[in-house]
């Protein structure tokens, strides 16, 4: 845990009424030692950038009522102690660096886990609560890939697509963030708990809300820029046009973060947002995980490891004349084996045959109704 007395000042200024992140930290920077802030005047509250007249009289009146918030900062120190939860302020050398360069930077964190250096060359993934078979795959692919790489991932902990980019970075033992839009102790959504434990032995859950805070939707938004602004960049797998994804990529825009947006049929409205993006020029449209890497190289540098970035292209480029027909038929959409004979003009047999060693490559997979999807 970091300063007792600190956090108890900084957890003090989080509950004074129009004090936000932007305000808290320039009082904070500007009478650092919390016995200067409890003994501060009128004056001297002024002349902080953002404090006027009526912001000075609201503090100097908590200040004469600041023994109630003391204690409740406490009996939560107490809890998150007995829990293993951590609290950290911005000051704190192990606060995550990227968050410290967005303009509302949360000034208290509590987190489960483990924090890690590599967390500013992290890259978060986000998408919809109800993918497709292309969205479900794609994510796994990207995480996979990505986890691979040696790159730290960072989502939201719901249902769909975060849940798969958790899954899969804990397959791959790649450390993980998941921010919670609720308290660090809090498992939202229930069934995931086997997923949140597993979680912090090779990761972390972090949350600004205190210990105990339920997962109301109001604090879901302020949920998604940490997201985005604890990553270098942000991936958008599937989205609709009015998804939380899609909010949490216009934040990473505004934040000055990297958005990448996977595209999908104009026809599925679980890519409607992704599309929308790419038609604004807010994200860039990535088919794979080297476009990712392209843009961001030199930031990654420090960290990645690239032995197993051309591997996929290796084997595609090995592939028999057979194989590499009935290749090019399968999309990305589930494809039925009566359509892939028909676009390729073979019989079943030849195409079950070269399916079946595409599959072996990792290139296709078949899921029920002998229907296929690309992996690539």
């Amino acid at each position: 845990m970091a300063d007792l007395e600190l956090l108890k000042y900084i957890f003090f200024l989080t509950k004074i009424n129009k004090l936000g992140n932007v305000k808290i930290k320039n009082i904070v920077q500007h009478l650092s030692q919390p016995e200067e802030f409890y003994k501060c005047s009128l004056n001297k509250l002024r002349q902080i950038n953002g404090i006027d007249t009526a912001l000075s009289d609201e503090i100097l009146y908590s200040l004469k009522n600041r023994d109630k918030c003391f204690r409740e900062f406490e009996q939560i120190y107490n809890i998150a102690f007995k829990q293993n939860i951590n609290i950290v302020s911005f000051l704190d050398e192990s606060f995550p660096e990227n968050l410290n360069r967005i303009f509302d930077t949360p000034v208290l964190l509590y987190y489960k886990g483990k924090l890690s250096d590599s967390d500013k060359y992290s890259l978060s993934i986000v998408g919809t609560r109800s993918p497709t078979e292309y969205g479900k795959y794609n994510c796994e692919k990207f995480a996979e890939q990505l986890s691979d790489l040696n790159i730290l991932l960072v989502s939201g902990f719901a249902r769909g697509i975060d849940t798969i980019v958790h899954k899969t970075s804990l397959k791959k033992n790649n450390h993980n963030y998941a921010i919670f839009g609720c308290g660090a102790d809090v498992v939202y959504p229930y069934e995931n708990r086997k997923l949140y434990f597993d979680l912090i032995d090779n990761g972390a859950v972090i949350s600004e809300f205190p210990i105990g805070t339920k997962p109301d939707k109001m604090n879901f938004p302020r949920r998604n820029r940490i997201i985005s602004g604890i990553s270098l960049g942000t991936l958008v797998i599937e989205s609709g046009i009015k998804g939380g994804a899609l909010l949490t990529a216009e934040i990473a825009v505004d934040q000055d973060r990297e958005v990448f947006a996977l595209p999908g049929y104009i026809n599925s409205k679980q890519s409607e947002g992704t599309n929308e993006l790419i038609k604004r020029g807010q994200a860039k449209l990535v088919s794979s995980v080297e476009d990712i890497i392209c843009e961001l190289e030199i930031k990654l540098r420090p960290v990645l490891k690239r032995e197993n970035a051309s591997a996929g292209t290796e084997i595609i480029n090995d592939l028999s004349g057979m194989e590499e027909k009935i290749f090019s038929a399968v999309d990305f959409e589930p494809l039925h084996i009566d359509d892939i004979t028909e676009k390729t003009q073979l019989s079943v047999q030849d195409c079950l045959v070269n399916l079946l060693s595409l599959e072996f490559k990792s290139l296709v997979r078949q899921i029920p109704g002998k229907f296929f999807i690309r992996n690539n």
